[in-house]
């Protein structure tokens, strides 16, 4: 009897999938690691736990980040037998169950639970209540899981063919028409103000602009620049800040006061100031009716109708069509800034980087110290070695960025046609994440999924980073001066260089240099 219940859900499942119009598909086209999907279920905030065949998911509504399941991990849980079970909690712990085993994943520090048996005494749990949860339910052919969120949706977990999300009111938020923008493009300045901060904060490399009662708005390749009516920058929100692509195309207020953002990527995000220099970053892709068919957005095509407030957004191909007032938010909000907890999480990751640093340094003086004092010769002779097969600045700061082993494997071969690829154009301003994923030849999803396991960050990031070190190295060895060093890596002016380099090392070049000097 129970096995003709679970035929005729998966059949109702099937047929109502393949029937419908507003269905999308996750799969490894969209950053899924796999097809094969074994469970799936909702976190209290409302991003999606998705367990496959080697990984758990975590889906925030822009992409997935992956924590991949090590066997050696793996806690002993005799008392459970079955298939994999997924289970959230309010405490933003992902509970994964398979066959006398057990992994948690720590969801605020997102990091899988080493010590799951500390977690468990801790919560004032035992391994008989774990084991006793409920089991998933079986289903028969293709079918794994099926889950209904709190946005209303159904998720279809598959064998081998990824997720089915349908979502009829979310697919029909926005509508997609083949007809061109008919309305004149908006031009870059908005005002002599966003002309100036552009020049300020964003030389050459703004694409549009905004002002509001409250702040204006840098869109640029990099993101959005948020600046207050006392022109202090607020903050950058892009990528890290759940942005679907940093490269912003147009920008518009809408009645309510909310910012949306149209993305070169063919996505579009909703900024909404919740608080002093505090937004809540909402965004919008293909599972809510975007079909752009992979075309980028065009710079300053958007435009809101006064009378009706219904906002027009043009791409390649066509045009976006959709009214602020019904489009609802999804499961998950970005905030920022973050959440204390990331931030305490961040302070922690940096703090544990200091003192790593500081023991290296320890030790590295220590073994200098003993070699000159044991082979003064010898040392004195390495000494001459090196100094005359010194690398240059560029060679050396990309090689501490990627930290390449010693060995040769797919990820050292990665890393470094990523490394040649930055280097040749370090000194391009317009180079982007767009230049950099047709380089590697990947979609820039998979690159960035490929950047996080790697380097523990996006590819803007990486780029700003390189940028940054070759700036840092240049002005300690060279006397180059600071406009040559801001064109070798890919400022247009002195002045946004100066600006981006005290933003990361809290000194102008020249106090940084005097600074190095003086010491």
């Amino acid at each position: 009897m129970k096995r003709s219940i679970c035929l005729f859900i998966s059949l109702i499942a099937w047929v109502v999938a393949y029937s419908h119009d507003s269905k999308t598909v996750f799969d490894m086209r969209n950053g899924l690691p796999e097809n094969r999907i074994r469970a799936v279920c909702q976190m209290t905030d409302g991003r999606m736990a998705i367990a496959t065949t080697a990984t758990v998911e975590i889906y925030d509504g822009t992409r997935f980040h992956s924590f991949p399941l090590n066997p050696q991990m793996a806690y002993p849980l005799p008392d459970y037998t079955g298939k994999r079970h997924l289970l959230c909690d309010s405490s933003g712990y992902v509970w994964l169950r398979n066959d006398r085993t057990l992994f948690v994943i720590d969801t605020n520090k997102g990091e899988i639970v080493e010590d799951v048996a500390a977690l468990i005494k801790q919560l004032g749990m035992s391994d008989t209540d774990i084991a006793s949860w409920e089991k998933n339910r079986k289903y028969e052919g293709d079918t794994t899981a099926f889950v209904k969120d709190s946005y209303g949706a159904t998720w279809l977990g598959t064998r081998e063919q990824g997720i089915l999300y349908i979502n009829e009111q979310r697919a029909r938020q926005f509508a997609t028409t083949a007809d061109s923008f008919v309305y004149n493009r908006r031009p870059n300045y908005c005002s002599a103000r966003a002309s100036r901060l552009s020049v300020r904060y964003a030389p050459s490399a703004t694409n549009c602009t905004l002002d509001t009662d409250s702040y204006s708005y840098l869109g640029t390749r990099n993101g959005v620049i948020i600046i207050n009516r006392q022109d202090n920058i607020v903050g950058t929100i892009n990528e890290d800040y759940g942005l679907l692509n940093n490269n912003i195309a147009s920008m518009l207020a809408d009645h309510n006061g909310n910012i949306w953002v149209a993305t070169a990527g063919g996505g579009i995000s909703r900024l909404t100031v919740t608080g002093s220099d505090s937004l809540d970053i909402t965004n919008y892709s293909f599972p809510d009716g975007i079909r752009t068919q992979g075309n980028e957005f065009r710079t300053c095509q958007i435009h809101r109708n006064d009378s009706t407030g219904i906002i027009t957004v043009g791409f390649v191909g066509g045009t976006i069509i959709f009214h602020p007032d019904s489009v609802k938010a999804p499961c998950y909000t970005f905030h920022f800034p973050s959440s204390p907890a990331v931030a305490n999480n961040h302070n922690k990751s940096l703090y544990l980087l200091l003192i790593c640093a500081c023991c290296l340094l320890i030790l590295i003086i220590f073994i200098l110290l003993y070699f000159r004092k044991k082979r003064p010769v010898t040392v004195r002779r390495a000494n001459s070695l090196s100094s005359d097969i010194t690398n240059t600045a560029v060679d050396n700061a990309v090689q501490q960025m990627s930290n390449k082993p010693a060995t040769t494997t797919a990820d050292e071969i990665f890393l470094s046609k990523l490394q040649q690829a930055i280097e040749e154009h370090l000194g391009d301003e317009s180079f982007s994440v767009q230049q950099l994923s047709e380089i590697m030849a990947m979609d820039r999803t998979v690159l960035y999924r490929r950047m996080q396991q790697l380097t523990n960050t996006s590819p803007s990031v990486y780029i700003k980073q390189i940028r940054m070190n070759v700036a840092e190295r240049l002005l300690r060895e060279t006397t180059m001066t600071v406009s040559d060093i801001a064109r070798q890596t890919g400022f247009s002016t002195a002045k946004y260089f100066s600006s981006a380099f005290k933003e990361t090392f809290g000194k102008t070049p020249l106090e940084y240099r005097a600074s190095n000097t003086s010491s």
